[in-house]
């Protein structure tokens, strides 16, 4: 016969298995594990050789928060895109419990930008990464894949470098500059600092940058003399970790102008 001390047993019989099989498998199905957030902040940028993207191939800005709950402002890097690199708009961004991290953005020419992909433990990057454009004028006929999903450090410290022009004419260049801690209400950085052209005639060193703009991984910055009139607008590119500057043109104005060429300053 079956007693109530057998089925008191049974209930405690039951009861130990079922603790053993939670130890065993640590959590239930019902319960998945959140993964840790991660800081993500700074100068971001985004892009895509996709022929499919050629409305909108590269977009940066700033990025705030953490991988759980990150803000950010963002914005066109180029001219001919399907919306004018002056025109913002914000961003948000969670991450599943699969570690997949999902940012989204309206007002994209009457459109949503979605980026979805992998962060990098250290916040800096995301692998395979995609975004897309859905409605408006810049809407994707499919999802591209993301050849950058990169955050750049800034251009902090001293560089130091050469200038050349076509006939073969180089100078010596240095610069000390310093990024914006945080970005203009359009997700653009700025830089402050001097620039020196070493017993250069066209220049009193040091010269004061202006017209300053950090985005994504370029810049641009002019040095101006007052004095000597002349004026040298830079434009380029730069590594990932904020140490190489690239100059892709330089153009000279002024008594001692015109000329242009290409440069390269390096972090000392």
């Amino acid at each position: 016969m079956f007693s109530p001390k057998h089925l008191s047993c049974g209930i405690v019989c039951a009861t130990l298995l079922l603790s053993a099989s939670t130890l065993l498998t640590g959590c239930s199905n019902n319960n998945p594990v959140t993964p840790s957030a991660i800081t993500v902040t700074g100068n971001w940028q985004f892009a895509s050789t996709a022929a499919t993207a050629k409305g909108l191939p590269s977009l940066s800005g700033e990025f705030t928060g953490t991988s759980a709950a990150l803000t950010g402002i963002m914005h066109s890097d180029s001219a001919s895109s399907c919306i004018p690199p002056a025109t913002a708009f914000d961003v948000t961004g969670t991450t599943n419990s699969a570690g997949v991290t999902t940012i989204t953005g309206s007002g994209v020419a009457g459109g949503t930008l979605t980026i979805t992909g992998n962060l990098a433990a250290n916040g800096k990057s995301f692998t395979t990464a995609s975004y897309n454009v859905v409605g408006g004028t810049c809407a994707f006929a499919t999802a591209v894949v993301a050849t950058m999903a990169q955050d750049f450090a800034p251009i902090n410290g001293t560089y130091k470098g050469n200038f050349s022009d076509a006939n073969g004419v180089v100078i010596a260049v240095s610069a000390t500059l310093m990024q914006s801690s945080t970005s203009d209400g359009s997700g653009n950085f700025t830089l402050t600092g001097t620039g020196s052209f070493p017993s250069n005639p066209c220049f009193n060193s040091p010269v004061t940058v202006s017209n300053t703009q950090v985005t994504g991984g370029n810049f641009t910055f002019t040095y101006a003399d007052p004095t000597t009139t002349n004026s040298v607008v830079s434009n380029g590119t730069f590594s990932t970790d904020g140490t190489m500057l690239t100059v892709t043109n330089w153009s000279l104005t002024g008594p001692c102008g015109p000329d242009s060429g290409t440069g390269l300053l390096t972090q000392q």
